[in-house]
């Protein structure tokens, strides 16, 4: 009797019930006839079940292999693992906290236990690009969009791509990658991009053309050229605008046109002439919408274009703009995008001496392609004048804190830590609490973390019940990082 014939003749009936289709003895099993009906039926069934043990199933036609990867990253210790997922799983946690832990990870090389992923869910997808490869693979196997499964991606430490692997990043890695890469080769970055421009999504042509605007030179006139009939219009608008200032052709230049058509000029001055200019807002533009529509109107423009359209170099454009504060506020914004912190320098010490404030008011910028050195000079420029009484105003500190993407420069902490008066009666005039001291956590310097901890004894514990295990979640990753 063989396992054969038990499975085509006797498995079949006992799946479906031998009432319904009889057993019927035959060939190899004609021996069981002889026995009564219910013991037969016994018999073939413990044959056929020790059979089916020994029987291999067939191979699938094809397998899903997922991709191995190896993260380098050093595994955040155990003791404050369950702290972190307390604090991000916290319903009351503000973005500016969790950003501030993956900041922190990505900073100093770190990277959540693996059987904690799923525990962190919706932070890992957030913000995968700071946690390493492992959390980047898991949040795309946990990518709910409908074409998710039909991209492969790769996953990369954005200090391990290279030429051959960086078309397989996540997209501000691979925007950050170029913009490195132009640094150090303005025409092999360029020839990178070139190569994928094609099959890149129009989101991702738009980064890529801002990561090259960094070393912009004549070698760049073609390939800008024609970009002239690209099918996004925003590819198109940013590659006109890089062509204007490649060429010095002002007149193609749409939104410096615009701007000029706005800004009035007079002179002033007894014995010494000097320009004045005055930025005219549309009529159609409300006092607490001029911000925004400045930072729209001003955001593809440079102050060296617009002080080469009026004639004037930029500390003369900065001396006529000194009374007229919605101007002074747009040079601001050129000069922080330009990264001439010598003029913003200028600007807040003279009648733009709250540009902190001023700024924030304007909402996010893009500054992806700013360094963490150029950062903090510009953070440094900006909290200069705040040094005897920091601003009391919680959406200023929180786009401060997205500027920086990491701690403070010491003198902001200082000044903090010099007036505790200062926030503790912030905290009992404020609607908010907690999240005043999460802010200044996520954005205390170590050398200030055990100062601040002592200010904080001082208050509530539910204003520090986030605060305080946040500090110790960033010792802890900075000491991990400065071991490895």
């Amino acid at each position: 009797m063989n396992a054969r014939t038990l499975r085509l003749q006797a498995y079949p009936a006992l799946l479906v019930g031998t009432g319904r289709q009889p057993l019927g003895f035959r060939s190899d099993l004609a021996e069981l006839a002889q026995e009564d009906a219910t013991s037969a039926t016994l018999n073939a069934l413990s044959l056929t079940a020790q059979a089916l043990r020994f029987e291999r199933p067939q191979s699938p036609p094809h397998f899903a292999v997922e991709p191995v990867v190896q993260d380098q990253r050093t595994i955040m210790i155990d003791r404050m693992r369950r702290p972190l997922l307390r604090l991000l799983n916290n319903r009351r946690t503000t973005d500016d906290l969790a950003l501030a832990v993956a900041w922190a990870f990505d900073r100093w090389k770190v990277r959540p236990h693996p059987f904690d992923l799923p525990k962190m869910d919706a932070f890992v997808r957030a913000h995968s690009e700071h946690l390493g490869v492992m959390a980047q693979q898991w949040a795309q196997r946990r990518d709910d969009s409908p074409d998710s499964s039909a991209q492969a991606q790769g996953f990369f430490v954005a200090d391990e791509m290279d030429e051959t692997t960086w078309t397989g990043g996540l997209p501000g890695m691979r925007a950050r990658f170029i913009a490195e890469r132009r640094r150090q080769d303005a025409a092999a970055a360029r020839a990178l991009v070139e190569g994928v421009w094609a099959q890149e999504s129009a989101d991702m042509r738009v980064r890529l053309l801002a990561a090259l605007e960094a070393g912009l030179d004549e070698g760049d006139q073609t390939f800008l050229e024609g970009l002239s009939k690209d099918r996004a219009p925003r590819v198109r608008a940013l590659s006109q605008r890089l062509l204007a200032r490649l060429t010095g052709r002002r007149g193609e230049h749409p939104a410096l046109a615009a701007c000029l058509e706005r800004i009035k000029r007079t002179t002033t001055g007894l014995l010494k002439k000097r320009a004045a200019l005055a930025l005219e807002l549309p009529a159609t533009v409300k006092e607490h919408e001029a911000k925004g529509w400045i930072r729209e109107a001003f955001a593809e423009v440079s102050i060296e274009e617009l002080a080469g359209a009026l004639q004037l170099t930029e500390p003369q454009l900065i001396e006529a703009t000194e009374k007229d504060a919605n101007l002074s506020l747009a040079l601001a914004l050129m000069a922080m995008q330009d990264r001439r912190f010598d003029l913003l320098e200028q600007l807040a010490k003279g009648q733009l001496s709250d540009a902190w404030e001023q700024l924030s008011q304007c909402g996010s910028l893009e500054l992806g392609m700013m360094t963490a050195d150029e950062r903090s000079r510009l953070v440094g420029v900006l909290i200069a004048p705040y040094s005897e009484k920091p601003l009391a105003s919680y959406p200023a500190w929180s786009w401060l804190h997205h500027i920086l993407e990491g701690p403070a420069p010491a003198a902001l902490l200082e000044a903090v830590l010099r007036t505790p008066r200062w926030l503790s009666e912030l905290l009992e005039e404020s609607k908010v609490g907690s999240e005043w001291l999460e802010m200044l956590a996520a954005l205390c310097p170590s050398s200030h973390r055990l100062r601040l901890r002592t200010l904080m004894g001082n208050f509530d514990a539910a204003l520090t019940h986030t605060a305080a295990p946040l500090l110790d979640i960033l010792d802890s990753l900075e000491k991990v990082g400065h071991h490895e």
